[in-house]
């Protein structure tokens, strides 16, 4: 009787097992869904349930008026429900954005915005959510991801969250482009290292993908019947350049054109599809005629201070001397990179290995869970060696974990060669958390190589591209599909092959507070950028080299004050300058102060300040309690789940359920066996 105890025992707990089994199968199922992409409205009850919320639509305005873009983002969503809702709003915005304006429209309610240090405007936003009052508090979470929590939206009702930013753009390559996210790759914490080589992971086996794991409880929706809830969404660009126009051209979208009786263009696109969630990318540029060298605008705030912003392309054709080179390129074959993705990785870095000279060396460096390398050392760019590495990179496929740092590390070896110039090159769609940190690592182990990040996909993370781009000396360039390639990995190596502008200095009498402050390098085609407050009639002395060559140049500066934005702009460098100077060694504290004063004075949203709204008269009873819904969210175009997920562990839930079945079968056999012999 004992023996047939065990047995039922046993299979008692095998039959357990089995509904754990099927139950993490389940939960398999729902993490399919668990991935976050573009702006999405989540929200929780107490216990943290969560469900659906439609998104009505989406409009994206844009104006822009020489490098100066305006933009209003407006989202509406309907709350279909018969509970009050508490709701959290998810969008990428350009890494660039300066957002300084936010309202909440509920009904006939329109609440704007104040600014306040991140923790009061936080403390605000409780008290009002506590009293029944409707409010919203819009946060950054990254310099390219901000966060609105709304409060309070009424049973039934609409709610209409608008986002105003100003992004300054540059012109390079003889065009100026804007580039507008649509969804956002799902971000990978895993494997980081500090500087003491401790080793830390934080791992959610629950959760799967998120957009910040640890950090944001958001999750993205998948399949045919989600996408179909997805609202429209409606970008309409108007373009004063200043100067005749020679194209417009969308790269990601087919846009509709026309030109109004002020010779303003406008360029609109509706995108209702799911294969059109990607990246909004639009260039223009001028008749070749009307090339730019050199631009400047100006603004005096009401306050009576100065600002300008300097646009110079430096010459072109000073530097003679080519260099052989030593280059690494490092390939993302993590799961984030599946689908359409890794095509055109394996297409850039084929290009790349094509594109290397006879002088020059290389080696390849593939990572997701694990890192490798082609070569034990670089090795000659010969035919043979070329051939090797592109049937090697044919054969590549995606999958496993984002572990970018060990790659970093491999990449950024010391090396004893004097003869190359050392190069590295990125391929990446940088799904990752801890970016910070990988920024720390570049800036520690460059020494005298430089990084180029090559962003991959419908949707990479531009903050991670280029922030590394700017911690590795470097450039960056994206790549949506395997067809652009070609053309761009061409362009890249071009501007790779031509001496950088370096050691750049400024000075000059009327000019004060000069931003970026430490001025990068720049490379081919890539015009030289300043932000400054300055006085009338000012004087900008500007010198680098150019290869072998020395190169200064004096700019006479006359202030008109006809331009909008400028003083924005120079606030946002500002924020982006002190942001960088945890690399420099400056304190935490004094960038959170710097920043916090920035914030306030120009009514940006930066890491320490949050813009929070509040009506002041209470909507709902006290007696009613706040539900929890959810925007479905559009994936982006060409991402595989499927593959993105077995890096987070979804699949590690199955597995272990696997191996608890197969240990309790075991079990079961072993005593069997044991009641045959005892019988």
């Amino acid at each position: 009787m004992g023996t047939l105890s065990q047995i039922g025992r046993t299979a008692w707990v095998l039959s357990w097992l089995l509904l754990c089994l099927q139950a993490a199968g389940l939960r398999a199922d729902t993490l399919q869904a668990s991935e976050v992409t573009r702006g999405s409205l989540v929200s929780r009850d107490e216990e943290g349930r969560m469900s659906e919320m439609p998104l009505l639509d989406t409009q994206v305005k844009m104006t822009v008026t020489g490098p100066i873009l305006r933009a209003e983002v407006t989202q509406t969503f309907s709350n279909p429900g018969s509970n009050w809702t508490e709701a959290l709003y998810l969008f990428p915005l350009p890494n660039e954005a300066a957002v300084d304006h936010m309202q909440l429209i509920i009904g006939d309610r329109v609440v704007a915005g104040e600014i306040k240090v991140k923790e009061e405007a936080k403390a605000t936003y409780e008290a009002a959510k506590t009293e029944g009052k409707q409010a919203a508090l819009v946060e950054q979470d990254r310099p390219n991801l901000f966060h609105t929590s709304v409060a309070n939206i009424p049973p039934g009702g609409e709610v209409t969250v608008r986002i105003e930013y100003q992004q300054t753009l540059v012109w390079q390559e003889g065009a100026f482009s804007l580039r507008f996210p649509l969804a956002i790759t799902p971000r990978y914490s895993g494997l980081i290292e500090s500087a003491a080589r401790e080793v830390t992971r934080e791992v959610n086996l629950a959760q799967g993908w998120q957009i910040l794991p640890g950090e944001r409880e958001t999750r993205m929706v998948n399949g045919a019947e989600e996408q179909d809830k997805q609202g429209k969404v409606a970008i309409e660009v108007a373009l004063q350049p200043g100067f005749p126009l020679g194209y417009i051209n969308s790269s990601s979208h087919d846009v509709t054109r026309q030109e109004e009786e002020t010779r303003q263009q406008v360029v609109s696109v509706l995108i209702d599809e799911a294969d059109e969630y990607k990246d909004f990318v639009l260039s223009w540029a001028p008749v070749a005629s009307a090339q730019p060298s050199a631009a400047f605008f100006s603004e005096q705030t009401e306050g009576g201070d100065n600002y300008g912003l300097l646009m110079l392309m430096p010459p072109q054709d000073l530097a003679t001397k080519v260099f052989d080179r030593e280059v690494t390129f490092v390939i993302d074959t993590s799961g984030s990179m599946g689908g359409t993705s890794i095509k055109a990785a394996q297409a850039a870095l084929i290009a790349g290995i094509q594109g290397l000279s006879a002088g020059d060396t290389f080696n390849v460096i593939e990572f997701n869970s694990d890192t490798s390398s082609l070569y034990r050392a670089p090795v000659a760019a010969n035919a043979r060696n070329k051939q090797q590495a592109i049937n090697f990179i044919e054969h590549l496929s995606a999958g496993g974990g984002t572990e970018m740092w060990p790659a970093l590390q491999a990449a950024l070896v010391d090396s004893d060669d004097n003869q190359h110039l050392r190069q590295v090159i990125f391929i990446t769609d940088g799904s990752v958390s801890y970016e910070k940190e990988l920024f720390e690592l570049i800036n520690d182990r460059l020494g005298d190589a430089r990084l180029y990040t090559v962003g991959i996909g419908s949707a990479p993370n531009s903050f991670f591209m280029e922030e590394a781009a700017v911690a590795g000396r470097g450039t960056y360039r994206y790549i949506a599909s395997a067809g652009e390639a070609q053309e761009q990995m061409q362009a890249l190596f071009d501007r790779l092959a031509k001496p950088v502008l370096a050691n750049i200095s400024i000075s000059g009498a009327g000019v004060h507070e000069v931003m970026p402050s430490r001025v990068p390098d720049l490379y081919a085609g890539e015009p030289l950028a300043l932000a400054m407050k300055l006085e009338s009639g000012a004087q900008v002395e500007i010198s680098g080299r150019i290869g072998d060559a020395v190169w200064s140049e004096t700019v006479n500066i006359q202030s008109t004050n006809d331009s909008h934005g400028i003083s924005v702009d120079w606030a946002q460098r500002a924020v982006q300058d002190w942001r960088r100077r945890y690399l420099h060694g400056e304190s935490e504290t004094r960038i959170r102060e710097a920043i916090i004063e920035l914030g306030l004075k120009y009514h940006l949203v930066t890491p320490y300040t949050s813009m929070v709204a509040v009506d002041r008269t209470p909507v709902r009873p006290l007696s009613e309690t706040l539900d929890s819904q959810a925007v479905p969210t559009a994936k982006p175009h060409g991402l595989q789940l499927q593959m993105a997920q077995g890096a987070t562990g979804y699949q590690w839930t199955l597995m272990i359920g696997m191996a608890m079945l197969l240990a309790a079968g075991g079990l079961l056999i072993a005593v069997q066996r044991k009641s045959e012999v005892s019988a």
